[in-house]
């Protein structure tokens, strides 16, 4: 089984950025932000990875997110 990962904090670092600067620039809650950057998110909108990119002008969406191999017994 697959599981698909915003890797926010990995962005966040390399744009340095603090998840209220790219509330500010995304308007996407900082709440939400905070979930998907501690992988406690359990289903990812479409339209914040658009606005994530949008934002920091990022065109290749695996810059953004990570498929993740998991155990499915678990």
């Amino acid at each position: 089984m697959v599981k698909v990962e915003i890797i926010l904090n990995e962005l966040l670092s390399r744009y340095d950025l603090s998840i209220n600067q790219l509330h500010l620039l995304t308007g996407i809650r900082r709440a939400t932000l905070s979930e998907l950057a501690n992988g406690k998110r359990q289903r990812i909108q479409l339209e914040h990875i658009e606005k994530i990119a949008n934002a920091l002008g990022i065109e290749d969406i695996n810059e953004i997110v990570r498929l993740s191999r998991i155990n499915e017994w678990n």
